[in-house]
């Protein structure tokens, strides 16, 4: 309700400038998260890889880029958190303008840049949160680095942060670092994750783009479990040049990113898929979990109706276990995916 009365003014401002606002006052007043928020419930939990997510919604990467606000949005009700994009040294990002609403079709268009405080002063505010909330941490490459240079880039990354984070994303599929989402291709990854399991002993993610062909997205999917990475997030946002430069998120990005995760699970491989990428409602989480997902992430849809939507999904989805005869979620999954369609029907 307070974020329905306070999204007016918030809309009146630039969303850039909305968004560096809402951050001051969730760093400055992190107790605000828990006035607004939803506690967790016991029934909900979920072990995704080494981590136990306290619920199946998670914070996607790129609203709190320099994890600052992290206590904020623990009170909030996710069930984990990811800060990001990092990059080993400060970067600026893009120039302004560089994120764009559609309020008509509950969506953003972002040009960022990876803009962030860099990996030293993440590191402060990673070693300062104090959660079993489980925190991963998204990892780009710096504008100006190299293939070959940015391997050690994320390598170093991965040792320095190794104690505050519980599971570490690559992403080399934004589309607003040039030439970034080449190297999505088997010889680059290969090399780059043998260097940063040696790293690490934390899960591992790749994160991919929606633009990607079937073909393309099924070897990336094999290769992940080649590699033996935790898992797969699915997706980053797409590219809509008819809109402008940029990603676009939200409900223009759902369709697209919600076939990604279905061909990836239609493989059926032993590997964690996160999702990500116009989820807007319960019915949504119901179909990832139809079609054999997990856990998923949030973010525009958070943007657009507040704390609000966490509320209102927990609730939900306890009604579903309820009106079921479940205890909880993890004795859902526990089922075969056939008595979980069976369930979801």
């Amino acid at each position: 309700m307070f974020y329905q009365l306070l999204k007016p003014l918030l809309f009146s401002l630039s969303p850039e400038k909305a968004h560096e606002l809402i951050l001051q006052v969730a760093h400055l007043s992190p107790a605000l998260g828990r006035l607004s928020g939803t506690p967790h419930s016991e029934r909900l939990k979920l072990r995704i890889g080494a981590c136990e997510w306290k619920s199946p919604i998670g914070l996607a990467a790129g609203l709190d880029k320099n994890a600052e606000a992290l206590d904020f949005f623990a009170a909030q009700g996710f069930g984990a958190l990811e800060c990001g994009t990092v990059t080993l040294k400060p970067q600026l990002g893009n120039a302004r303008p560089r994120i764009f609403r559609y309020p008509q079709e509950s969506s953003l268009r972002n040009a960022m840049g990876f803009p962030n405080a860099g990996m030293l002063e993440i590191a402060r505010h990673l070693e300062a949160f104090d959660s079993e909330l489980p925190i991963g941490v998204n990892l780009g490459k710096n504008k100006d680095s190299s293939p070959e240079e940015s391997i050690d880039e994320l390598s170093v990354m991965c040792a320095t942060l190794e104690d505050d984070a519980d599971y570490f994303v690559v992403n080399v599929s934004s589309p607003n670092t040039p030439g970034l989402r080449a190297l999505q291709e088997k010889s680059y990854l290969t090399e780059l994750f043998q260097e940063l399991k040696a790293t690490t002993k934390k899960d591992l993610y790749l994160k991919i783009a929606p633009d990607l062909e079937e073909a393309k997205v099924i070897e990336l999917s094999n290769l992940a479990c080649e590699l033996k990475l935790t898992g797969l997030i699915a997706t980053n946002t797409t590219i809509m040049p008819e809109r402008g430069l940029g990603g676009i998120s939200g409900l223009l990005l759902k369709q697209k990113a919600k076939k990604i995760r279905k061909l990836i699970l239609e493989q059926q491989l032993p590997i964690e898929l996160i999702g990500v990428g116009g989820i807007t409602d319960f019915q949504d989480v119901k179909d990832f979990w139809f079609d054999g997902g997990k856990v998923l992430q949030i973010y525009t849809a958070y943007v657009y109706q507040g704390p609000q939507l966490l509320k209102m999904m927990q609730q939900q989805m306890i009604t579903f276990l309820d009106q079921k005869g479940i205890s909880s979620l993890d004795v859902f999954f526990k089922n075969d995916l056939k008595n979980r369609k069976q369930i979801l029907s």
